[in-house]
């Protein structure tokens, strides 16, 4: 029977139940809905793998970072054995792990779209109310904090080159002079950096480069929902056509690189409608996630070494394919002490990744860290920078990020109306 159909009474014969029955049946069904909405134990401890997964993609990407700013590259090392090789390996994938971070976004926030559109609850204003409150909550600090922090460095003596994008930084190569501007600010506060407007391309604000990511994914963000209303029978011709027209539109605005960036993240919205199966035996379950961890390695790898469209879009399915796995397979019991970790590390994931690159500068400026060649020293003073940054970093979510709840709940009767709200 469709949603809102009703049986009218008048043709339907009601017979009589006894009361005692009757109340054992509604405690039989209380007690079955009960037990459908308790997630099975392969859905939590998916999970939790998979917050740990989005975690560790983040830390990463900060570890990409913190090597290029502290030490030199692995070419002008002039030697280097196959555990410095595998470390200035591992450490230099952050490119790489946003695209880990799409995928697993495509997965979560498309996922939410196709369910809502398919059971007929789609709603624009609940969706941007949760997708703007979620980005902004932590951006707007995350602006200007890090501006304030790229502000303090750049004044201070002997930071000339590292703020001038001449200190052999790969991450770090424009002037942040030019960027450190109201207009820019503005923009980024718009997702507008990287998008060619005119014959000028709208640069991330000061030494926050990593907002480059967050720009494809406010645009996804929209432009998914309008590819789902646009295809959906259940839709009225008027706004199909309407978001057709405004799919090209948002195509053509971005630009290509961005769309392109775009199919690992579409990857991850179809992984619910993968194929099912079961995996009984502990040991096949194991190999099987341990088969697909090989292949994102494998994917990680490849792309680092070269870094191609060919090797992102197999980097995309790894990924697809290890949360596909993960989902019908981690079902098995886990310490407490990893969940705690992995749930943390993910909601402070967003937090760490927005402002971790003007910390990072400004305490290399600070104190004056050169690009230094791995040592013992060097390694406990980079140890220091990292753990200061993720101090910083879990200050911030602990005043921001946390509280995305409750600006939702603050906001909820301005924008969906207080009798719906």
């Amino acid at each position: 029977m469709l949603r809102g159909d009703a049986i009218p009474l008048s043709n339907t014969i009601v017979p009589r139940v006894h009361p005692l029955p009757k109340l054992r049946q509604e405690k039989r069904q209380a007690t079955s809905t009960s037990a459908s909405r308790t997630p099975q134990p392969s859905t939590v401890g998916a999970t939790v793998h998979l917050d740990a997964l989005r975690g560790f993609a983040a830390f990463s990407v900060l570890l990409s970072h913190w090597r290029d700013a502290l030490f030199v590259d692995y070419s002008q090392l002039g030697h280097g054995g196959p555990l410095m090789s595998a470390a200035y390996l591992f450490t230099g994938m952050g490119h790489q792990w946003v695209i880990v971070f799409f995928v697993m976004s495509g997965y979560f926030v498309g996922g939410s779209v196709l369910r809502s559109v398919e059971r007929g609850s789609w709603s624009w204003r609940h969706y941007l109310l949760a997708r703007l409150t979620r980005l902004y909550v932590v951006l707007l600090p995350a602006l200007l904090f890090g501006g304030a922090l790229d502000w303090m460095g750049m004044h201070l003596a002997g930071t000339e080159l590292l703020y001038g994008g001449r200190a052999g930084l790969h991450e770090l190569t424009v002037n942040v002079h030019d960027t450190l501007t109201p207009v820019t600010l503005l923009a980024n506060g718009f997702f507008l950096q990287t998008i060619v407007l005119g014959s000028h391309q709208v640069a991330t604000f000061g030494t926050n480069g990593p907002l480059w990511s967050l720009c494809n994914e406010f645009w996804y963000y929209l432009a998914f929902p309008a590819l789902v209303l646009s295809l959906s029978k259940s839709q009225s011709l008027n706004v199909r056509v309407g978001c057709a027209l405004a799919l090209m539109i948002l195509g053509w605005f971005t630009g290509w690189s961005i769309i392109i960036l775009g199919v690992p993240w579409l990857m991850g919205v179809f992984i619910p409608y993968l194929p099912t199966f079961t995996v009984r035996s502990p040991g096949m379950r194991i190999g099987a996630i341990v088969a697909a961890l090989a292949l994102v390695t494998s994917g990680l790898v490849l792309t680092k070494l070269w870094l191609s469209l060919g090797a992102t879009l197999l980097l995309g399915a790894s990924v697809t394919l290890l949360i596909w796995v993960t989902l019908r397979c981690a079902n098995g019991p886990l310490p407490t002490a990893y969940v705690w970790l992995a749930r943390r590390a993910a909601h402070s994931s967003y937090t760490l990744y927005l402002v971790q690159m003007p910390m990072l500068i400004f305490l290399k400026a600070s104190l004056h860290l050169p690009r230094a060649t791995p040592g013992l020293l060097g390694l406990l003073v980079g140890i220091g920078v990292l753990v200061a940054i993720l101090v910083y970093a879990q200050l911030v979510y602990e005043l921001f990020e946390k509280k995305t709840q409750r600006v939702r709940e603050w906001l909820k009767p301005y924008v969906i109306g207080s009798r719906t709200a």
